[in-house]
């Protein structure tokens, strides 16, 4: 979730942030599971709308693909014109809450730039000038990171209650669907599309209730047409049961779009367990013994049924709001001599993974930024940890000729097996002592390449245009390194903090400047940097 709304909604120290077939084998390894099924249509599955390669030379999706690469080679933007970057416009954003107005990424099809703030209010802007064209004004606030998808003729997004799809010339409502079970949960991830399917998530809280108990994190494929249901998975094995004690306990859901592959595999990550770190009652989250199935876990669906078929949990029995929500990346290696798609994925816990995509094998696990007293129950004393709350991989990573990119944060929590005695470690005005880095890693081989560290917390994202990479951090200065060497190209101050992800859109790059960083007078704004 957008991390400035998470310092906001704990105050009290409550921890935040396959076609039918038979089934033929469950096997149970170390945490994990694999499910075999049936599959003969494959060819015909896991199809982006045909809107995404119409518009392929702009941004049509959240992550630009279905394997949520974040990467595009077509563009004029490279290592050699990178430089020549200058504002071509500014729109001015309204702010949602003294956390800011914007935490998503903007997308642009047919000559137009669709975003969402965090008042759940969608806007179409003219991609040449930035004139806004309409706006569909919901007015209720998201904790973030929320966001919108175009495809099948629509825009689809929700507010913290409700999917709903908008017509994108006028901006009117087609249709809306409730989601939550009770005001205890929310929606706030951008939606996923893939074979006239639309998946959203909810997660177990909202502006107002975070973690509080029964609260249930959903994932709910909707047909695109009426927004009915063709299918749905309880992130939580034992469903509203919540671990055996739903007035205490509440967990997982998506923050971000899964990933789809050609064989039409749905890869959701999925966040924490609560409470967090524990209670006075409750230490250590007894109120929840186990593993806590399937928080903090990379799970594969059959996009067509939502069927499990395999799951991998990194961090079992979280105590620490772990995460492991990062949006999964598909791509394809070679492993020993034989090409074979993988599954990349990170979270707060400050690691990326490596699956196999067909069974969920492990090939490699790869820690960046500071890790102290990160593993194992808590202590009854306070003690400061690293990755915190404000830690490890936030925002979405990208992916381009092998390379991982990994955007990560250095931020402590001090907390003790009975929970946060202080609250978060640091104030908005204390982010100052956060520190930020980013990582390449060789994809086959967990191998780190390079490294950057930066001054500020990086919740910009990783975004690539040919041979240059883009990241941002809280302080509001805008990066582009070289993908090979990470030699920085060139850098941008935008006039506010960034808590939001890029798009590239032909010749230029649009960032959302929409946090209030450490400026006295932070102004909100999209703004399209251009090369002409």
């Amino acid at each position: 979730m957008s991390f400035t709304n998470k310092i906001r909604r704990r105050p009290q120290g409550k921890a935040w942030l396959a076609l039918a077939g038979a089934l033929v084998a469950v096997v149970a390894l170390g945490g994990w599971a694999v499910h075999s099924s049936a599959n003969s249509d494959a060819a015909a599955l896991g199809q982006a709308p045909p809107e995404w390669a119409a518009n392929a030379d702009s941004w049509p999706a959240h992550n630009y693909d279905l394997s949520n690469t974040r990467a595009t080679t077509q563009t004029p933007i490279n290592s050699q014109t990178v430089s020549k970057l200058k504002v071509k416009w500014r729109f001015a954003l309204k702010g949602a809450s003294g956390f800011g107005d914007f935490a998503s990424t903007p997308i642009v099809l047919n000559g137009t730039v669709y975003f969402q703030d965090l008042n759940s209010n969608v806007y179409a802007l003219d991609r040449s000038s930035g004139k806004l064209v309409w706006e569909h004004a919901f007015n209720k606030p998201s904790v973030g990171p929320n966001g919108i998808a175009y495809g099948y003729g629509r825009i689809y997004g929700a507010t913290e209650t409700n999917a709903f799809a908008l017509d994108p010339q006028t901006g009117k409502q087609i249709w809306t669907r409730k989601l939550i079970r009770n005001n205890q949960e929310g929606i706030d991830m951008t939606p996923q599309l893939y074979d006239n399917t639309v998946v959203f998530s909810t997660v177990p809280g909202n502006a107002s209730s975070f973690y509080k108990g029964n609260g249930d994190g959903i994932v709910w494929a909707l047909d695109t047409a009426t927004g009915n249901t063709k299918w749905k998975f309880n992130t939580i094995s034992d469903g509203a049961k919540l671990f055996g004690n739903p007035k205490v306990n509440s967990g997982g859901g998506l923050w971000y779009p899964p990933s789809v592959d050609s064989q039409g595999r749905v890869f959701i990550s999925i966040a924490n367990p609560a409470p967090l770190y524990g209670t006075p009652k409750f230490q250590n989250g007894s109120s929840r013994p186990g593993p806590d199935l399937y928080t903090n876990s990379l799970v594969a669906l059959d996009g067509q049924t939502g069927k499990l078929l395999w799951f991998r949990q990194t961090v079992p029995h979280d105590v620490r709001d772990y995460d492991l929500m990062i949006p999964a990346i598909i791509t394809t290696v070679p492993i020993q001599g034989v090409q074979t798609e993988i599954v990349l994925v990170a979270g707060k816990m400050g690691k990326t993974y490596a699956y196999r995509a067909d069974n969920g094998q492990h090939l490699w696990t790869r820690s960046v930024g500071k890790h102290q007293n990160d593993t194992g129950p808590l202590p009854r004393k306070i003690i400061t940890i690293f990755p915190g709350d404000l830690g490890g991989v936030e925002t979405p990573m990208a992916f381009a000729d092998s390379r991982l990119f990994v955007p990560w944060l250095d931020f402590p929590t001090r907390a003790r097996a009975t929970g946060l005695p202080g609250g978060i470690a640091g104030s908005v005005a204390g982010l100052k002592s956060g520190r930020g880095g980013f990582t390449a890693i060789d994809a086959a081989t967990g191998n780190v390449l390079w490294q950057n560290k930066l001054p500020s917390m990086d919740f910009g994202a990783a975004t690539v245009a040919n041979d240059v990479v883009f990241t941002s951090t809280y302080a509001g200065t805008i990066y582009a390194f070289d993908t090979q060497t990470g030699k920085t190209l060139w850098t941008a101050t935008a006039p506010a903090g960034i808590n939001s992800f890029p798009a590239i859109d032909g010749d230029t790059l649009i960032v959302g400047a929409a946090a209030p960083g450490f400026l006295k007078k932070p102004q909100f704004q999209l703004i399209a940097y251009s090369l002409q």
